[in-house]
């Protein structure tokens, strides 16, 4: 019976250790990928500016995919944390760039603090928005000649300096 106790309390206290499964459309903020059941989900895709980005191989049905169904995901990590969250894809040249980011705008509605800021930087279209989560800042870009389209959700607390935020 004492030996059952003890299996039982060490249980009781290893459950909350053992890795949890990954969110691929919201993750944690600041959380090391270790934390997860499958990390090797995650292959290194490139480093700069003390962001290491990782491509995700895992399946992960967005949202986005109605309308956009090649995307690309990637996680940025920062001191090993997971900072922010990218989309890559291109947009069907039947899809207007407006149409697209009013869908979007409508999947996160009750989640973003508007109004959004809205600037264009040479051939790129960009909106960023605070999200209701502290900290958090979603940002849309959209390349006019390529239609190359970027989704991505910043964790701001892990980054000393955000440049594209500095930027009105």
């Amino acid at each position: 019976m004492k030996k059952i106790l003890v299996i039982c309390f060490v249980l009781l206290f290893a459950v909350p250790a053992m890795a949890t499964d990954f969110n691929c459309q919201f993750p944690p903020f600041g959380k090391t990928v270790e934390q997860f059941k499958d990390s090797s989900l995650f292959l290194k895709h490139k480093e700069k500016e003390g962001i290491a980005y990782y491509k995700y191989t895992g399946k992960c049905k967005l949202k986005i995919q109605k309308l956009v169904p090649e995307v690309d995901q990637y996680f940025g990590f920062i001191n090993d944390k997971i900072y922010c969250n990218i989309l890559s894809f291109y947009l069907p040249e039947t899809l207007p760039v407006e149409e697209f980011e009013d869908y979007c705008f409508n999947l996160l509605e009750g989640y973003i603090i508007k109004p959004a800021k809205r600037a264009d930087e040479g051939d790129w279209r960009i909106t960023k928005c605070n999200h209701t989560m502290d900290g958090l800042v979603i940002k849309f870009k959209f390349n006019k000649k390529t239609r190359q389209g970027k989704v991505g959700w910043y964790y701001t607390p892990l980054r000393e300096k955000d440049d594209f935020l500095e930027k009105e």
